[in-house]
């Protein structure tokens, strides 16, 4: 998937899939991911920095091939703001309404991201030994002691050098243009890490799997919105609700909240 210069995939025109073709695409989605699942199963550790690497491209692989499997293109704005810089903490605050959010992201960007992800994703037998064996990060929403614990060691991984993928609303928000309540937790890791927040909006990736039915629309263009950079150094602990503003106004700005 060419995300630089935005060649179209398919000349074919954006339609929503019957049942049929839904029913494949979901086989095809199930199938292949379980496949990826295999295959950083059976990665042998080597050197941490080897290891890494290998994981990466697997999971950029896994995100360009569940667009594929939707013709779907991915147009890159704001990709200039996506710099990372030695020695520092980054974490990615995206916007999000859909499960294709995660997926997109690895296929839109380079580097070392994981996921912060809830925990019951890590009891899903073989998904969620394949999600630890990559270095995702999971958190438990339900218990705020094991929470803190759980940001400590998502505290660790990104000081190691992960890109920690994080949606500050905490689960999905429904609608275009929709940005739900922030939570607090992702701001409290940023500050505690002197990280620097990059924030990332989608646009038309709400409805690709629609919610009503059992269907996707195919042949789309999304659009991914990469914001400037906003350093939590600049924020005390005492003033993060200022920093929840600011990334709420660029987030806001990159899902086009009030553009018409």
């Amino acid at each position: 998937m060419n995300l630089e210069n935005t060649d179209k995939i398919t000349d074919e025109k954006e339609y929503v899939t019957g049942h049929i073709e839904s029913f494949w695409i979901f086989s095809k989605t199930i199938l292949y991911t379980f496949g990826i699942c295999v295959k950083v199963i059976m990665v042998k550790f080597i050197d941490k920095n080897q290891y890494r690497q290998v994981m990466d491209r697997i999971l950029k692989c896994w995100g360009c091939n569940l667009m594929r499997i939707l013709d779907t293109q991915i147009e890159l704005k704001g990709k200039e703001h996506f710099k990372l810089e030695p020695g520092r903490a980054h974490m990615i605050m995206c916007s999000h309404t859909s499960n294709y959010d995660i997926p997109a992201t690895f296929a839109s960007l380079d580097g070392s991201i994981r996921m912060l992800a809830k925990k019951e994703l890590k009891n899903i037998p073989f998904f969620g030994k394949a999600m630890q064996r990559i270095e995702m990060v999971f958190i438990d929403r339900q218990n705020k002691a094991n929470a803190i614990s759980d940001l400590n060691a998502a505290k660790r991984v990104m000081e190691d050098g992960i890109v920690l993928w994080v949606a500050p609303e905490g689960t999905r928000t429904i609608g275009a243009k929709k940005l739900g309540k922030l939570k607090k937790g992702g701001f409290h890791l940023a500050v505690s890490t002197d990280a620097i927040i990059i924030p990332i909006g989608f646009r038309g990736i709400n409805d690709l799997q629609l919610r009503e039915r059992y269907a996707w629309h195919k042949h789309r263009t999304i659009e991914c919105h990469i914001g400037k950079p906003i350093d939590s150094k600049n924020f005390p602990v005492t003033k993060i609700n200022n920093l929840l503003v600011e990334v709420r106004q660029s987030l806001e700005t990159l899902i086009g909240v009030n553009e018409v």
